[in-house]
Protein backbone atom coordinates (compact mmCIF):
# COMPACT_ATOMS: atom_id res chain seq x y z
CA UNK A 1 0.00 0.00 0.00
CA UNK A 2 1.48 3.54 -1.06
CA UNK A 3 1.90 6.44 1.08
CA UNK A 4 -0.84 8.35 -1.03
CA UNK A 5 -3.57 5.28 -0.78
CA UNK A 6 -2.95 5.51 3.02
CA UNK A 7 -3.09 9.06 3.92
CA UNK A 8 -6.38 9.92 1.92
CA UNK A 9 -8.04 12.39 4.16
CA UNK A 10 -11.19 11.72 5.24
CA UNK A 11 -12.50 15.74 4.29
CA UNK A 12 -10.86 14.11 0.72
CA UNK A 13 -13.04 11.59 1.49
CA UNK A 14 -16.31 13.25 2.11
CA UNK A 15 -15.16 15.53 -0.42
CA UNK A 16 -15.35 13.35 -3.01
CA UNK A 17 -18.44 11.62 -2.64
CA UNK A 18 -20.45 14.72 -2.68
CA UNK A 19 -18.86 15.47 -5.79
CA UNK A 20 -20.66 12.31 -7.20
CA UNK A 21 -23.25 13.35 -5.74
CA UNK A 22 -23.72 17.00 -7.46
CA UNK A 23 -22.73 14.66 -10.70
CA UNK A 24 -25.74 12.56 -10.47
CA UNK A 25 -27.62 16.02 -10.00
CA UNK A 26 -25.67 17.67 -13.15
CA UNK A 27 -23.75 20.18 -10.65
CA UNK A 28 -20.55 18.93 -11.05
CA UNK A 29 -17.73 19.41 -14.16
CA UNK A 30 -16.63 16.25 -15.51
CA UNK A 31 -12.77 17.73 -14.09
CA UNK A 32 -14.02 17.34 -10.60
CA UNK A 33 -16.13 14.04 -11.12
CA UNK A 34 -12.49 12.57 -12.59
CA UNK A 35 -10.63 13.88 -9.56
CA UNK A 36 -13.46 12.68 -7.01
CA UNK A 37 -13.32 9.26 -8.68
CA UNK A 38 -9.29 9.30 -8.09
CA UNK A 39 -9.49 9.61 -4.34
CA UNK A 40 -12.42 7.28 -3.96
CA UNK A 41 -10.46 4.42 -5.70
CA UNK A 42 -6.90 5.63 -3.99
CA UNK A 43 -9.36 5.37 -1.08
CA UNK A 44 -11.09 1.89 -1.39
CA UNK A 45 -7.16 0.44 -2.27
CA UNK A 46 -6.19 1.30 0.58
CA UNK A 47 -8.07 -1.23 2.48
CA UNK A 48 -6.59 -4.38 0.25
CA UNK A 49 -3.60 -4.94 3.47
CA UNK A 50 -5.93 -4.10 6.02
CA UNK A 51 -8.52 -6.83 4.38
CA UNK A 52 -5.94 -9.00 3.58
CA UNK A 53 -5.05 -9.09 7.42
CA UNK A 54 -8.43 -9.80 8.96
CA UNK A 55 -9.12 -12.46 5.97
CA UNK A 56 -5.37 -14.69 7.55
CA UNK A 57 -6.79 -13.57 10.61
CA UNK A 58 -10.04 -15.71 10.69
CA UNK A 59 -8.12 -18.42 9.30
CA UNK A 60 -6.19 -18.97 11.96
CA UNK A 61 -9.03 -18.39 13.98
CA UNK A 62 -10.49 -21.60 12.19
CA UNK A 63 -7.47 -23.72 12.49
CA UNK A 64 -6.77 -22.87 16.25
CA UNK A 65 -10.57 -23.76 17.20
CA UNK A 66 -11.16 -26.75 14.78
CA UNK A 67 -14.04 -25.19 13.87
CA UNK A 68 -14.50 -25.82 9.44
CA UNK A 69 -15.56 -23.35 7.47
CA UNK A 70 -14.29 -21.43 4.76
CA UNK A 71 -12.79 -17.91 4.86
CA UNK A 72 -13.34 -15.22 1.69
CA UNK A 73 -13.12 -11.65 0.95
CA UNK A 74 -14.00 -8.97 -1.56
CA UNK A 75 -12.87 -5.11 -2.41
CA UNK A 76 -16.36 -3.55 -2.53
CA UNK A 77 -16.47 -2.61 -6.44
CA UNK A 78 -15.97 1.28 -7.76
CA UNK A 79 -19.09 0.99 -9.27
CA UNK A 80 -21.18 -0.63 -6.32
CA UNK A 81 -19.65 2.53 -4.08
CA UNK A 82 -21.02 5.07 -6.41
CA UNK A 83 -24.59 3.69 -6.22
CA UNK A 84 -24.45 3.27 -2.95
CA UNK A 85 -23.24 6.83 -2.54
CA UNK A 86 -25.75 8.45 -5.17
CA UNK A 87 -28.32 6.06 -4.93
CA UNK A 88 -30.30 4.01 -1.73
CA UNK A 89 -27.73 5.56 0.45
CA UNK A 90 -27.10 9.31 -0.72
CA UNK A 91 -26.48 10.90 3.02
CA UNK A 92 -24.07 8.57 3.83
CA UNK A 93 -20.48 9.82 4.41
CA UNK A 94 -18.28 7.93 2.21
CA UNK A 95 -15.34 8.41 4.80
CA UNK A 96 -17.65 6.08 7.21
CA UNK A 97 -18.50 3.38 5.03
CA UNK A 98 -17.95 0.14 7.12
CA UNK A 99 -18.44 -2.49 3.95
CA UNK A 100 -15.80 -1.61 1.39
CA UNK A 101 -13.92 -4.12 2.48
CA UNK A 102 -15.67 -7.54 3.94
CA UNK A 103 -14.71 -10.96 4.56
CA UNK A 104 -16.99 -13.84 5.10
CA UNK A 105 -16.78 -16.83 7.12
CA UNK A 106 -19.67 -19.71 5.82
CA UNK A 107 -18.97 -23.06 7.91
CA UNK A 108 -19.10 -26.18 6.73
CA UNK A 109 -22.49 -27.27 8.94
CA UNK A 110 -25.12 -26.14 9.97
CA UNK A 111 -24.06 -25.94 13.45
CA UNK A 112 -25.24 -22.61 14.91
CA UNK A 113 -23.21 -23.57 18.49
CA UNK A 114 -19.92 -23.79 16.40
CA UNK A 115 -21.13 -19.76 14.56
CA UNK A 116 -21.72 -18.67 18.65
CA UNK A 117 -18.12 -19.89 19.58
CA UNK A 118 -16.66 -18.34 16.05
CA UNK A 119 -18.55 -14.61 17.06
CA UNK A 120 -16.86 -15.01 20.35
CA UNK A 121 -13.31 -15.76 19.43
CA UNK A 122 -13.58 -13.41 16.64
CA UNK A 123 -14.93 -10.40 18.93
CA UNK A 124 -12.41 -11.69 21.78
CA UNK A 125 -9.44 -11.22 18.66
CA UNK A 126 -10.37 -8.12 17.65
CA UNK A 127 -11.36 -6.61 21.53
CA UNK A 128 -12.49 -3.18 21.88
CA UNK A 129 -11.34 -2.40 17.69
CA UNK A 130 -15.14 -4.01 16.87
CA UNK A 131 -17.34 -1.10 16.29
CA UNK A 132 -20.32 -2.43 15.44
CA UNK A 133 -22.28 -5.77 16.03
CA UNK A 134 -25.21 -7.48 13.97
CA UNK A 135 -26.96 -10.11 15.38
CA UNK A 136 -29.26 -11.12 12.43
CA UNK A 137 -29.54 -14.75 13.70
CA UNK A 138 -31.16 -14.08 16.66
CA UNK A 139 -33.27 -11.24 14.69
CA UNK A 140 -33.37 -11.19 11.13
CA UNK A 141 -34.00 -8.73 8.89
CA UNK A 142 -37.21 -8.45 7.50
CA UNK A 143 -35.80 -10.04 4.43
CA UNK A 144 -35.75 -12.98 6.24
CA UNK A 145 -31.79 -12.58 5.72
CA UNK A 146 -29.59 -14.41 8.52
CA UNK A 147 -25.92 -13.54 9.51
CA UNK A 148 -23.98 -12.59 11.95
CA UNK A 149 -22.06 -9.25 10.74
CA UNK A 150 -18.98 -7.53 13.05
CA UNK A 151 -17.41 -4.45 12.32
CA UNK A 152 -13.21 -4.64 13.24
CA UNK A 153 -10.37 -1.46 12.83
CA UNK A 154 -7.30 -3.06 10.98
CA UNK A 155 -4.71 -0.89 10.66
CA UNK A 156 -7.03 1.88 10.53
CA UNK A 157 -9.76 0.75 8.48
CA UNK A 158 -12.91 -0.73 8.97
CA UNK A 159 -13.76 -4.29 7.81
CA UNK A 160 -17.02 -5.93 7.76
CA UNK A 161 -17.22 -9.72 8.71
CA UNK A 162 -19.59 -12.01 7.96
CA UNK A 163 -20.67 -15.57 9.68
CA UNK A 164 -22.96 -17.97 8.07
CA UNK A 165 -23.98 -21.47 8.79
CA UNK A 166 -24.38 -23.62 5.58
CA UNK A 167 -27.84 -23.11 5.42
CA UNK A 168 -27.84 -19.15 6.17
CA UNK A 169 -24.99 -18.99 3.22
CA UNK A 170 -27.41 -21.06 0.54
CA UNK A 171 -30.87 -18.66 1.70
CA UNK A 172 -28.04 -15.57 -0.02
CA UNK A 173 -27.05 -17.17 -2.28
CA UNK A 174 -30.55 -18.08 -3.74
CA UNK A 175 -31.80 -14.87 -2.98
CA UNK A 176 -28.44 -13.47 -5.29
CA UNK A 177 -29.39 -15.84 -7.83
CA UNK A 178 -32.83 -14.95 -8.12
CA UNK A 179 -31.57 -11.41 -8.20
CA UNK A 180 -29.48 -12.07 -11.28
CA UNK A 181 -31.81 -14.20 -13.09
CA UNK A 182 -34.97 -11.87 -13.08
CA UNK A 183 -33.16 -8.67 -13.31
CA UNK A 184 -34.25 -6.71 -9.79
CA UNK A 185 -32.21 -6.68 -6.50
CA UNK A 186 -34.46 -8.73 -4.04
CA UNK A 187 -31.54 -8.73 -1.14
CA UNK A 188 -33.59 -5.50 0.33
CA UNK A 189 -36.44 -5.59 2.12
CA UNK A 190 -39.92 -5.23 0.10
CA UNK A 191 -43.20 -7.05 -0.86
CA UNK A 192 -42.61 -8.50 -3.89
CA UNK A 193 -43.16 -12.35 -4.98
CA UNK A 194 -39.67 -13.28 -4.79
CA UNK A 195 -38.98 -11.23 -1.36
CA UNK A 196 -42.19 -12.65 0.12
CA UNK A 197 -40.97 -16.26 -0.88
CA UNK A 198 -37.46 -15.66 0.42
CA UNK A 199 -39.47 -14.31 4.05
CA UNK A 200 -41.04 -17.92 4.15
CA UNK A 201 -38.19 -19.99 3.16
CA UNK A 202 -36.09 -18.23 5.66
CA UNK A 203 -38.83 -19.34 8.45
CA UNK A 204 -38.66 -22.82 7.13
CA UNK A 205 -35.17 -22.98 7.49
CA UNK A 206 -35.17 -21.65 11.42
CA UNK A 207 -38.07 -24.10 12.58
CA UNK A 208 -35.82 -27.15 10.34
CA UNK A 209 -32.54 -25.94 12.64
CA UNK A 210 -34.94 -25.90 16.03
CA UNK A 211 -36.26 -29.47 14.87
CA UNK A 212 -39.60 -27.81 14.29
CA UNK A 213 -41.79 -27.45 11.59
CA UNK A 214 -43.80 -24.25 10.47
CA UNK A 215 -47.42 -24.07 11.13
CA UNK A 216 -50.32 -25.45 8.69
CA UNK A 217 -50.44 -21.66 7.34
CA UNK A 218 -47.46 -20.74 6.79
CA UNK A 219 -46.73 -23.97 5.22
CA UNK A 220 -49.55 -23.65 2.75
CA UNK A 221 -48.64 -19.95 2.09
CA UNK A 222 -45.09 -21.38 1.50
CA UNK A 223 -46.22 -23.58 -1.18
CA UNK A 224 -48.37 -21.52 -2.99
CA UNK A 225 -45.53 -18.96 -3.43
CA UNK A 226 -43.00 -21.93 -4.67
CA UNK A 227 -45.73 -22.10 -7.38
CA UNK A 228 -46.03 -18.99 -8.71
CA UNK A 229 -42.17 -18.30 -8.74
CA UNK A 230 -41.63 -21.49 -10.84
CA UNK A 231 -44.59 -20.03 -12.85
CA UNK A 232 -42.75 -16.93 -12.90
CA UNK A 233 -39.41 -18.48 -13.99
CA UNK A 234 -40.70 -20.71 -16.53
CA UNK A 235 -42.55 -17.77 -18.48
CA UNK A 236 -39.35 -15.77 -18.23
CA UNK A 237 -37.77 -19.08 -19.67
CA UNK A 238 -39.88 -19.83 -22.40
CA UNK A 239 -39.62 -15.57 -22.92
CA UNK A 240 -35.67 -16.05 -23.80
CA UNK A 241 -36.34 -19.24 -25.53
CA UNK A 242 -38.65 -17.25 -28.13
CA UNK A 243 -35.90 -14.30 -28.61
CA UNK A 244 -33.25 -17.13 -29.14
CA UNK A 245 -35.22 -18.38 -32.00
CA UNK A 246 -35.88 -15.09 -33.15
CA UNK A 247 -32.63 -14.15 -33.00
CA UNK A 248 -31.59 -17.41 -34.75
Amino acid sequence: MSNDELHVSKSAVRRAGSTLRRFAREEATDAETDEALEVIDAYRRSFSDPLNAVAAALGGILRESGIRGEVSQRLKRMQTIAEKIIGRESGLDLSRMQDIGGCRVVLDSDDVADLRRLEGLVRDHWGDPCKRFSNYVDRPRESGYRAIHIVVVQNGRMIEIQLRTQRMHLWAELVESLSGVLGTNYKQDGDSLVQDFARHLSLAMRAEERGEVIGADDQLKFDDLTKKLQIQLAMLAQIEEDLHDVRG
